[in-house]
């Protein structure tokens, strides 16, 4: 069922032939990740245009790093520190009974999903084969 919904989420078959697992595994991470903080952001409150920028960002964002672009997977890792360093903030906040709006247990936890989702996808698309994938769709680009 996984497998399914991970070929229909890929939009660039034909270059996945040579795509190490670690870059595939890392964009379905992604992908669950992203979904999550959808959700988490509905849940939050967020208005409908910021959620339909957010979303289209987002998507352009894991389509462009599906596609081997390493500008995109830089932008999502710096993306994703910043989410890291709010969570910690929320996390403090939350603990030092400071926080002035209510968390509810559900976005609490998504929250933490997401988060552990998106370490995870970083480790992977950070690792040795999925660079060298990165850096020799770089030089394809180069050369053309």
């Amino acid at each position: 069922m996984l497998n399914t919904l991970f070929k229909k989420l890929n939009t660039n078959q034909d270059n996945n032939e040579d795509r190490p697992k670690q870059v595939g595994n890392g964009i379905f991470l992604l992908y669950v990740a992203f979904i999550s903080s959808m959700i988490t952001d509905w849940l939050d409150g967020i208005g409908v245009l910021p959620f339909i920028i957010l979303f289209l960002l987002f998507s352009a964002l894991i389509s462009s790093t599906n596609q081997g672009k390493k500008w995109a997977r830089v932008v999502i890792l710096i993306l994703i520190i910043f989410n890291l360093l709010l969570f910690s903030g929320n996390i403090y906040q939350l603990l030092n009974n400071s926080v002035k709006e209510q968390f509810t247990i559900l976005v609490i936890i998504l929250y933490t999903i997401e988060i552990i989702l998106e370490i995870t996808a970083m480790v992977l698309l950070f690792s040795k084969p999925a660079n060298a994938w990165f850096n020799g769709k770089r030089a394809e680009e180069v050369a053309e």
